[in-house]
């Protein structure tokens, strides 16, 4: 999903994705909003369709989280599941106060980020 008229490239933002003894881990930066969600969400479940061991979501550089990033978050969980895929999610605070405000933290295998 794009929306028309802005610019994805989003000063600060970034995904970089690694993969080691069978874990693919997807390491974000800066903010996760209805602009950049979408990006999340496309490159976990291209991840997800190689069909991993484990995906990690690493969102412990994460600044800003909105219900947007949620929704792709919850998405890709299930996409996961649906496919026979570990995923986890490493949260930053502000992942983890979203998280936990909208009580999904059930639905998402997740812990906060180490301090």
């Amino acid at each position: 999903m794009s929306v028309p008229g802005l610019d994805a490239q989003t000063p600060g933002f970034r995904i970089t994705t690694t993969a080691e003894n069978g874990v693919w881990r997807v390491a974000v930066s800066g903010e996760l909003d209805l602009l950049t969600s979408p990006q999340l969400q496309e490159k976990l479940t291209s991840v997800v369709d190689e069909r991993p061991a484990k995906v990690l979501a690493d969102l412990t550089e994460v600044t800003f989280f909105d219900s947007s990033a949620l929704n792709a978050l919850l998405q890709v969980q299930r996409h996961a599941q649906e496919n026979s895929v570990e995923m986890a999610v490493l949260a930053s605070s502000a992942v983890e106060r979203v998280i936990t405000l909208a009580g999904v933290d059930e639905h998402l295998t997740w812990k906060p980020a180490p301090n």
